[in-house]
């Protein structure tokens, strides 16, 4: 359901929310940075540009959201203390991004679509309503989504884009390799002075536990360009 996108700001700013975040693999970022926005996966696709397969790919297609933009609220990696199964590569967004002209509504999740089921109307999906999500939004939970689909599939990484996070790959070479990559595809787009840092988690995160008993091709696919 369409809701005002400045009436979801002021919603997020009441509850904590101080940034949007998109997690992607390495290889989906340095596409997103050489053209210098963020696309819904089917965008990609459409383009012919490299993105990395994704396990929720189908779901998406199957509940018509495979050209929609997914952000959140809140760092899933930094919360969870483990590492974000949509890859290694955090794009920290302004929260003004929902006051912006060209960006009229969003829509809310109420339920991550991986855990969606057939038969279910928008209501079972979505926030139907302002009272609603200022009811039941916590900015801890990872089910809670902000949903672009109006943008047609893309949206503008300038000015909009605060920092890159990327996660401290286990071993030098493999942190090495994306930050080179990440960089060099933001330099194709002319993003020169963009920021990207490495992710300083908590001792109890389990990341690195994570990383370490991934196998080679499983590690590949999060963190090759």
């Amino acid at each position: 359901m369409e809701l005002e996108a400045t009436d979801v700001l002021r919603v997020l700013e009441r509850k904590g929310v101080t940034a949007l975040h998109h997690a992607n693999t390495v290889q989906t970022s340095c596409t997103f940075l050489q053209q210098g926005k963020l696309m819904g996966r089917g965008i990609v696709a459409e383009g012919g540009f490299p993105q990395t397969p994704q396990q929720t790919d189908e779901i998406d297609k199957r509940y018509a959201i495979w050209n929609d933009i997914f952000l959140d609220g809140i760092d899933i990696h930094e919360r969870a203390r483990q590492r974000c199964f949509y890859g290694p590569v955090l794009f920290v967004l302004d929260l003004s991004l929902l006051a912006q002209d060209f960006l009229s509504s969003v829509w809310v999740t109420k339920r991550n679509p991986q855990f969606w089921e057939d038969g279910e109307n928008a209501a079972d999906r979505y926030f139907t309503s302002i009272p609603e999500l200022q009811q039941a939004y916590k900015k801890t939970d990872f089910d809670f989504s902000i949903v672009l689909r109006s943008v047609g599939g893309s949206l503008r990484l300038k000015p909009l884009l605060k920092k890159i996070v990327l996660d401290a790959l286990p071993h030098t070479h493999l942190f090495n390799q994306a930050l080179g990559a990440l960089k060099a595809s933001a330099r194709t787009s002319g993003m020169t002075n963009i920021k990207i840092e490495p992710r300083m988690c908590v001792r109890t995160c389990q990341c690195q536990k994570q990383y370490k008993v991934m196998t080679k091709s499983a590690i590949e696919k999060f963190v090759s360009p």
